[in-house]
C-alpha cells in the first residue's frame, strides 16, 4: 500500500509541475507571443495556436513526466528500499523533464542565422 501511495503521489506531483512548465515554456516564448499578437501592431495574430498547439503542450506535460515516474517505479519493484526507489524515480523523472522543457524551449524559439551578430554587424546587413 504505502508504494502504491509513493507511486500515485509522485506522479500527480509530476504531472502538476510538467503541465505549468510546459504552460510558461510554451507562453513565454517569442513565438507564441507574436502569434498572439505581440507583433508589430499585431501583425502576425494567429489565434490558431490556441486550439492547435497548446492542448498538444499540455497533454505532453501532463503525461510524460508522470509516465516516467511510474516506467520507472514498475520496473524497480521489489528491488531495494522504497526510498532508494523513489529518489531514483525522481531522477529519472527530473532528466526526462529537463529534456523535454529544453526540447519545448528549443521547439518555440527557433534559431534564427540571420540575426547573429559579427562584431557589431547583422550578417544581413554584411550580405548587401
Amino acid at each position: 500500500m504505502e508504494q502504491r501511495d509513493a507511486a500515485g503521489y509522485g506522479g500527480c506531483a509530476a504531472a502538476a509541475l510538467g503541465a505549468a512548465t510546459a504552460l510558461y515554456v510554451w507562453g513565454a516564448s517569442g513565438r507564441t507571443q507574436r502569434h498572439l499578437g505581440a507583433g508589430f501592431e499585431g501583425h502576425g495574430r494567429d489565434l490558431s495556436v490556441l486550439w492547435t498547439e497548446l492542448p498538444l503542450i499540455l497533454l505532453a506535460g501532463i503525461l510524460i513526466p508522470p509516465a516516467v515516474w511510474v516506467l520507472t517505479f514498475r520496473l524497480l519493484r521489489g528491488r531495494g528500499a522504497l526510498r532508494s526507489r523513489v529518489l531514483i524515480a525522481a531522477v529519472c523523472t527530473a532528466g526526462v523533464f529537463a529534456a523535454s522543457t529544453w526540447g519545448l524551449h528549443t521547439w518555440a524559439n527557433p534559431h534564427n542565422p540571420d540575426h547573429i551578430r559579427l562584431s557589431g554587424a547583422l550578417v544581413s546587413d554584411l550580405d548587401q
